[in-house]
C-alpha cells in the first residue's frame, strides 16, 4: 500500500508539473473535495457494514480523548526540542508551528499576520507531517501497533488519512482516527491563536 500511495504521489507531481494544462489547476480544488467525500464515503460504507460502530463507540468510551490529547503533549514536547535545536526559530515559534497539527490550510494563514517566516515554517511543517503520514501509517501499523498509526498525520486523521488508517488497521481504529481528528481540528485555531496571539 506505501508503495501505491508513493507511486501516486510521485505521478501527481510529475503529471502536475508536465503536463496538466494551467486551467485544471483553478478547478482542482473541486476535484480534490469531490474525490475526497467519495472515498470518505465508501470509508463509511466499509465501517458501517462491519456493523460494530455503536459498539466502538461504546467500548472506546470516553477513554478515545486521551489518544488525541497524547498527540497534542507529544507534538508539544517535539516542537520544544526543535526549539532547542533550531535557535533561529525559538519556542513560542516552533509551539506555534507545532500547534497545526497537520492543517495546513489554516495554520499558515492564521501565523502570516504574527510572522511571516514561522507562516511558511507552518505551511512547510504540516504538509509534510501529512504527507509523511499518508506514506507511514501503512508501515508503522505493520512494525509498531495500530492505535499508533492516528497519531501521525495529526488532524488529517480524520480525513485524508481516514482510509489508510482503515485499510492497514481495523474498523475500531478508524473509530479513534475520526474522533482524534476532530478533537484536533478544534484545537487548531484555539491553540494557534493563543500561542501566536492572534
Amino acid at each position: 500500500m506505501t508503495k501505491a500511495i508513493l507511486i501516486s504521489v510521485v505521478c501527481g507531481m510529475l503529471a502536475g508539473y508536465f503536463f496538466l494544462p494551467g486551467w485544471f489547476m483553478d478547478i482542482s480544488g473541486d476535484v480534490l473535495v469531490v474525490g475526497l467525500c467519495v472515498l470518505l464515503f465508501f470509508v463509511g460504507l466499509d465501517i458501517g457494514r462491519e456493523g460494530t460502530v455503536a459498539r466502538n463507540f461504546k467500548k472506546a468510551g470516553w477513554r478515545v480523548l486521551v489518544f488525541p490529547f497524547a498527540i497534542i503533549i507529544g507534538t508539544f514536547a517535539g516542537s520544544l526540542a526543535a526549539g532547542l535545536i533550531l535557535p533561529s526559530l525559538g519556542f513560542r515559534d516552533a509551539l506555534a508551528v507545532g500547534s497545526g497539527f497537520g492543517w495546513y490550510t489554516l495554520a499558515p494563514v492564521m501565523l502570516a499576520e504574527y510572522s511571516t517566516k514561522v507562516s511558511a515554517v507552518s505551511f512547510m511543517h504540516n504538509v509534510m507531517r501529512e504527507l509523511f503520514g499518508i506514506l507511514l501509517i501503512p508501515i508503522v501499523a505493520k512494525k509498531v501497533g495500530y492505535i499508533e498509526t492516528i497519531s501521525l498525520p495529526g488532524a488529517a486523521s480524520m480525513d485524508v488519512c481516514l482510509p489508510i488508517v482503515e485499510k492497514a488497521t481495523r474498523g475500531d481504529i478508524a473509530v479513534y482516527s475520526f474522533i482524534s481528528g476532530v478533537v484536533l481540528s478544534i484545537a487548531v485555531p484555539v491553540l494557534v491563536g493563543f500561542i501566536a496571539g492572534v
